[in-house]
């Protein structure tokens, strides 16, 4: 983009690797991660976010990767694919395994895609369609109808956590310092079964 600029950080939140952006997204993140992200992990966690991982900034592509497509915001350098946050203290939640994770897990991603939806024009997270599994999509997309996308419909954190909290017997014995990946590998049998209840 004519106005992209290469990215390590928004605030006191580093983005790696380097994301180039234009202008009007970068003002923006940095008000979602005021109101929004650092709050919010505060509240699940204790702790602020230090860092953000994107796995797609400025791409010059369609949507979803596809040649034949309308042109992304991608190509504009007008959105961003975040695949997890860093906490402060080193904890790291995957969007890909946090969604149906750990119920504080699934509480921080609610809430935080809940409060892009103020934000940005458009916001895909997982379940909103297969090429959104695994990061949150945000971007800045004018459309002359002014409508807004935000898939899936936001729910509160607190509503998701509840409901994952009850059908999990083993949400209060796992340690709370294991997050996301972490936690799967630590207790395979017990993930297994809470992907069993998992209906949201």
């Amino acid at each position: 983009p004519a106005q992209g600029n290469p990215v390590t950080a928004v605030g006191p939140v580093a983005i790696k690797p380097t994301a180039t952006l234009a202008c009007p997204i970068v003002s923006e993140l940095d008000r979602w991660l005021a109101d929004t992200v650092q709050p919010s992990s505060m509240r699940w966690f204790g702790v602020r976010v230090a860092e953000i991982k994107q796995i797609s900034a400025y791409s010059c592509r369609g949507m979803n990767g596809n040649s034949r497509a309308h042109i992304s915001e991608h190509a504009f350098g007008n959105a961003l694919d975040i695949s997890a946050f860093v906490l402060a203290d080193g904890r790291r939640v995957t969007v890909k395994d946090g969604w149906r994770g750990m119920p504080e897990e699934q509480g921080f991603l609610r809430d935080v895609q809940a409060g892009a939806c103020a934000h940005f024009t458009t916001v895909l997270a997982p379940g909103s369609n297969v090429y959104h599994y695994d990061h949150i999509h945000v971007d800045l997309m004018r459309r002359a109808s002014r409508r807004l996308i935000c898939q899936p419909a936001a729910v509160s954190g607190e509503e998701v956590a509840g409901r994952a909290q009850s059908r999990s017997p083993y949400a209060n014995a796992r340690e709370p310092s294991v997050t996301g990946s972490l936690g799967a590998r630590k207790s395979m049998a017990r993930k297994r079964e809470e992907d069993d209840y998992a209906d949201d």
